[in-house]
């Protein structure tokens, strides 16, 4: 998976939702022991992180299906980290006289999932990119690129396929690709 030719949005939205995976953590340290509001910050940081666990995690597998790699270890990992937020989760805030239930993981991640199906699944998925663009022929993409620009067939944003690469210098390659690195 090529995440770097996703438009810079997704990173950002990625890196603002990633401080608060931190925030329970450092309000339960010895030195907030006084603060008023620590439970509520330590349930607020909570809240958040598993929200946008589970929209990140819907979108990583839209991502996936859409580049034909459904199963694979990036699925199985965000698998495994949602049923560890829903767990330690629950025991930390009911340890806090609070209830939690399994829906604050799965609605928003049932809901971020249709949102991210229906604008990006499939061929749809190369509207994220700034750099790759879907021609008449749905197999075919053009990707202007720093250094060159490429027409040919992708996936998962990798070149993979028949294309042809155009460097800037002008030397060019035309044939068979796999996962972005050119057969020869």
């Amino acid at each position: 998976m090529n995440l770097a030719l996703v438009d810079p949005i997704i990173k950002y939205l990625f890196f603002t939702w990633l401080p608060f995976l931190f925030l329970s953590e450092i309000f339960s340290l010895k030195i907030f022991k006084d603060f008023k509001f620590k439970d509520n910050v330590i349930i607020f940081g909570f809240i958040v992180t598993v929200i946008g666990y589970g929209i990140l995690s819907s979108f990583i597998i839209i991502f996936l299906s859409s580049a034909g790699l459904i199963f694979n270890y990036d699925l199985l990992f965000n698998s495994f980290i949602i049923l560890y937020f829903i767990y330690v989760g629950r025991l930390s805030v009911k340890e806090m006289g609070f209830k939690i239930t399994s829906s604050l993981v799965i609605l928003p991640f049932i809901i971020s999932y249709i949102i991210f199906y229906t604008l990006f699944y499939g061929d749809k998925i190369y509207r994220l990119s700034p750099q790759c663009n879907n021609t008449e022929d749905y197999k075919i993409k053009i990707c202007k690129l720093s250094n060159g620009t490429y027409i040919g067939e992708m996936k998962a944003f990798k070149r993979h396929g028949q294309g042809k690469y155009t460097w800037n210098s002008g030397k060019t390659y035309s044939g068979e690709w796999k996962n972005g690195k050119k057969l020869k």
